[in-house]
């Protein structure tokens, strides 16, 4: 009705020569501008309220569920966080993805639904590894789906979780007697390190993000083998992070490649004079010895580009 009124009043104007028609035209952009901008903090508002909300209702049943806990049956909790991840994920689909606002505060609906799945299932029967294994594995299932319906940093955070959880629990469930959880946790993120890191660079997952998760994995990883009396297999995991992460980054350039690759070879180097060596003595040299070669690298670098260039 105000943008009918508006525009009847600027032809009114135009029409008895009050107003150039170009004069009339900037009033009009000029409104459209503040429309736009009052939109956008309404959307901005409606997201942070969301966020707000949702952190609300969290806190509330973590206070609510807190103080009955032993009081509630299995079937009851069960049934309170089935509700919970349906309510959620219906919410997710009606606020849809149609603008940034909208997908992030979807995705974040999405995550959450799968992680109230996951604890319906471990409410219904609280014992037994089998149950946790397929509560983390529907909840992985309900994520990965939220994440091919709407790829958002949120959703990839959570699949990411998820897949290490699932990973690790997983294992132990098909091996209950093996007791070295340094070589389940290591392996399970050096495996989703490097499927991380290839699919972010063919364009499944958001790619910085994907580079950046992937190093993170695989350097963590390196350090649960290096404290789990595996050293050696911590040093062949850095050289393959170094290798592929530098490899990538020579064709696509992209930040979380090099601090991963920089810092896998500062951490490596450190680690592996330090135990050659003994002391702090040791780690110093690993440093020092990690300086040079990325100094050395450099000075090659630029003397290669140089000489191309002429």
């Amino acid at each position: 009705m105000v943008e009918r009124r508006l525009t009847l009043a600027l032809e009114n104007l135009v029409s008895r020569g009050e107003l150039s028609p170009e004069d009339a035209n900037k009033v009009g952009v000029e409104y459209e501008k503040t429309n736009h901008l009052v939109d956008s903090r309404r959307r901005v508002l409606a997201e942070v309220g969301g966020y707000l909300g949702g952190l609300f209702i969290v806190v509330s049943l973590v206070i609510i569920l807190g103080q009955r806990w032993h009081n509630i049956s299995h079937l009851t909790l069960f049934s309170l966080f089935l509700v919970l991840a349906i309510l959620q994920a219906v919410a997710a689909l009606i606020i849809g993805k149609s603008s940034g606002v909208r997908s992030r505060l979807a995705g974040l609906l999405g995550a959450t639904s799968a992680s109230c799945a996951t604890l319906s299932v471990i409410a219904l029967r609280a014992h037994g590894n089998g149950v946790l294994t397929f509560a983390i594995f529907a909840g992985w299932l309900i994520t990965l789906c939220a994440y091919i319906w709407n790829r958002t940093m949120i959703g990839e955070l959570s699949l990411a979780g998820f897949s290490i959880t699932v990973g690790i629990s997983g294992i132990h469930y098909v091996n209950p007697h093996f007791q070295n959880y340094s070589y389940i946790a290591g392996s399970v993120l050096v495996i989703l390190g490097f499927i991380w890191l290839v699919l972010s660079n063919i364009h499944i997952f958001d790619r910085r993000l994907g580079d950046a998760l992937a190093m993170g994995m695989l350097l963590w990883s390196g350090q649960i083998v290096f404290f789990g009396s595996y050293r050696f297999l911590t040093y062949l995991i850095y050289l393959a992070l170094v290798l592929a992460a530098l490899w990538i980054y020579s064709r696509a350039p992209e930040w979380p490649l090099l601090v991963g690759a920089i810092a896998a070879i500062t951490i490596g180097a450190g680690e592996f004079v330090g135990e050659t060596l003994g002391g702090s003595l040791g780690a110093t040299f690993g440093l020092l010895t990690s300086g040079i070669l990325f100094v050395s690298g450099s000075v090659y670098s630029f003397k290669r580009s140089k000489r191309i260039a002429k």
